[in-house]
This record gives C-alpha cells, structure tokens and sequence, in this order.
C-alpha cells in the first residue's frame, strides 16, 4: 500500500495535467465543476486526486454495456401504432 502524499499542482500545472486551457480551468473552478484551494488567499491549488476525479466522471460503458442499455431501452418502449392508410 502506497501512501504517498502528493503534492499539490498550480492553475498551470493542472491545465497541463487535464489538458486543458488555464482559463478553461477558471470557468470550471467558477461553475463548481471543479475544486480549487486557496490556502493563501491568493494562490490556486489542486489535489491531484481532485482533477482525477473531474477527468474520469462521465463514464461511458463498453461496447457489451452500452448494448445491454439500448436492449433495455428498446424492451422498455411502447410499440408503435401502424398508421391508418
């Protein structure tokens, strides 16, 4: 068991690790969509475990997973009425 602790990452260096622009980071950090600290008031902060959560939160399935929900959707659904000619 690894408990390392990380240190912290800046604005700059958490666009580098997300891959994203720096002021894309500032809109998610305004929109609460991703967490900052600021220990000093003034200096932006990330824990590395943060950013990996924002990174990894939007799933999508395998190809077994995602055919085991459209099978489910098409099961659920209503059969259509033939239309009148």
């Amino acid at each position: 068991m690894n408990n390392e602790i990380q240190k912290p990452l800046n604005v700059q260096q958490a666009s580098e690790f997300l891959g994203l622009k720096v002021s894309y980071i500032y809109n998610l950090i305004y929109y609460g969509k991703l967490t900052a600290y600021k220990p000093g008031g003034k200096m932006l902060l990330f824990k590395v475990s943060d950013l990996e959560a924002y990174a990894f939160r939007n799933k999508i399935g395998g190809r077994s997973e995602r055919a085991d929900s459209i099978l489910n959707t098409a099961q659920k659904a209503k059969p259509r009425k033939k239309a009148r000619a």
